[in-house]
C-alpha cells in the first residue's frame, strides 16, 4: 500500500466471499492492516453477461459509492466511485490465486496490491 502521507507499506488481507446466485450476484469482505492503517472493505456486486455493478462501503473511513465494470475469464477490471474517491481496480483468478490493484491518483492510498491465497479450509 502506498499511502499519500508516507513511504509504501506491507499490508496484510484475509478476504471472504458468499456467492448468493452463480455467476450473478455475490457479496465480499476485504479486511486488510498494516503498521499504521486499517481498512475494512465490504461489497455487494451483480453481474449482467460480461458487466458488473454494485455498491461498496469502507468502515474505518466510513466512504461508500458504486463500482461497475466487466467480468471475464477471471478478470474484473472496474471503476470504483463515491463522493470523495475514485479508483480503478484490478482483479485476476487463477486456480487458488488472486490479485488485487487499486490504483486511486490523489487519495489516502493511492496505490494497493494484494496477492491472495486459498488456505484449502
Amino acid at each position: 500500500m502506498t499511502p499519500s502521507d508516507g513511504p509504501k507499506e506491507r499490508i496484510r488481507c484475509k478476504a471472504s466471499y458468499v456467492v448468493k446466485k452463480p455467476a450473478k450476484s455475490m457479496s465480499f469482505d476485504l479486511k486488510c492492516a498494516s503498521e499504521a492503517y486499517k481498512m475494512l472493505f465490504s461489497a455487494e456486486i451483480e453481474q449482467d453477461g460480461t458487466s458488473i455493478s454494485g455498491n461498496w462501503f469502507e468502515s474505518e473511513y466510513r466512504q461508500g459509492g458504486k463500482i461497475y465494470g466487466t467480468s471475464s475469464d477471471g478478470l474484473v477490471e472496474a471503476r470504483v466511485e463515491g463522493n470523495t474517491v475514485a479508483a480503478f481496480v484490478e482483479i485476476r483468478t487463477k486456480a487458488n490465486h488472486q490479485s488485487f490493484a487499486l490504483e486511486a491518483p490523489g487519495a489516502w492510498a493511492s496505490e494497493v496490491a494484494v496477492e491472495l491465497d486459498r488456505d484449502g479450509k
